[in-house]
């Protein structure tokens, strides 16, 4: 092949791939396929009846019935201590051990204080009867008897708070001090905590006072732990609202048997004023416009443009469902449903879905 040949070959080539570009641009640029709009679909359903409890809920934090701080009667070294941190113990339980060496130096000291003073009021009650000394003087050492007597009892009753045990059946709390500290009278050792039997204090309004009772149900909730629930009642009632807030303090009481609920922890508490059935529906079927509630209920084309008194969508035909905005009065929401109080029936229909797509006299169940 020769060179002219070769170049005139290469350009009809390139003729004819030219000349495609116009058949693929025209096929390109065809017109796209529209796929069909797809209705939205909606479900119907009717009210149910359920139960709704009157109730008002409160936050408040638990505490133990038995709960019995114990401190140093005495001034001593803790020379004994086999009580540890989360024991359980009986009432008697020994928890700890002070030493009484300067208790019983004491004792000591004022128990021969009383004998003296004893032997002297008897010698001047002795001389008073013969005429040897004067009635004051008697009286004196008497009076002087009297007072050393009893500070001999009482410093020999504080031999006895050496060993100190648990007042209680619980758990010892925190240990604030150790095995050999030195500890003042007065100073807190240690907490015994009953976390079997609980209680909250509840400030409710006072306009909710006179509903109040003694054994009202009262149910606990833990914060993020629905597991953890416990029934209980109301076990004392104020007798006076308090001036400031105008609220009452009540007390409600728990079991707590297993120890799952312990002593401070928050909670939610609810008072169970009464319990009743009514009709209900689910909250995903109730909308809010210009601050009022509305629910969508299906009813027949003839219904709709009755009570909308206008044309409705031209697709409803006799046999299919049209939406009809309600205004509803419901209760306190519970559960994921509304107690409904007004506007509608049981026989009525509500519609579920994409309720923002719907609007009055839109079909929403064909034939």
């Amino acid at each position: 092949m020769t060179k002219t040949s070769a170049n005139k070959l290469f350009f009809n080539k390139l003729l004819a791939f030219l000349g495609l570009i116009p058949l693929l641009v025209f096929t390109g640029c065809g017109t796209p396929k529209t796929l069909p709009l797809q209705k939205p679909k909606f479900n119907l359903i009717y009210p149910s009846s359920k139960r709704f409890d009157d109730q008002a809920t409160y936050q408040s934090t638990l505490e133990s019935i038995n709960n019995v701080a114990l401190a140093a009667e005495i001034n001593g070294r803790i020379i004994a201590m086999p009580m540890y941190e989360g024991q359980k113990v009986k009432k008697g339980t020994p928890l700890f051990t002070l030493d009484q060496i300067q208790q019983k130096a004491n004792a000591d000291s004022s128990a021969a204080e009383a004998r003296k003073d004893l032997v002297n009021a008897e010698r001047y009650i002795f001389l008073n009867n013969q005429g040897a000394v004067s009635t004051k003087d008697r009286d004196y050492y008497v009076t002087a008897a009297i007072q050393s007597a009893d500070q001999a009892r009482s410093d020999k009753a504080t031999l006895g708070y050496k060993n100190v045990v648990a007042p209680i059946n619980g758990t010892v709390g925190n240990i604030n001090h150790k095995l050999g500290s030195v500890v003042r009278s007065g100073e807190s050792i240690v907490n015994i905590v009953d976390n079997s039997r609980l209680w909250v204090r509840l400030d409710v309004p006072g306009e909710l006072s006179y509903r109040l009772k003694l054994g009202m149900p009262v149910q606990l909730d833990v914060p993020n732990k629905p597991e953890i629930r416990a029934n209980g009642s109301v076990s004392f009632i104020a007798p006076a609202l308090d001036k400031q807030s105008q609220t009452l303090l009540i007390k409600a009481t728990f079991d707590n048997p297993s120890g799952v609920l312990r002593t401070n922890q928050r909670v939610s508490a609810r008072l169970l004023f009464a319990a009743s059935t009514s009709l209900a529906i689910p909250e995903a079927a109730v909308f809010l416009q210009a601050g009022k509630t509305f629910v969508f209920t299906a009813v027949s084309p003839a219904e709709a443009r009755r009570m909308l008194g206008r044309p409705i969508d031209k697709q409803a035909v006799p046999g299919s469902l049209v939406a009809l905005q309600m205004p509803v009065e419901l209760g306190t929401l519970e559960n994921g449903f509304y107690p409904v109080r007004n506007g509608l029936g049981a026989s009525d229909r509500l519609v579920l879905g994409n309720l923002a797509q719907i609007t009055s006299g839109s079909v929403v169940a064909s034939k």
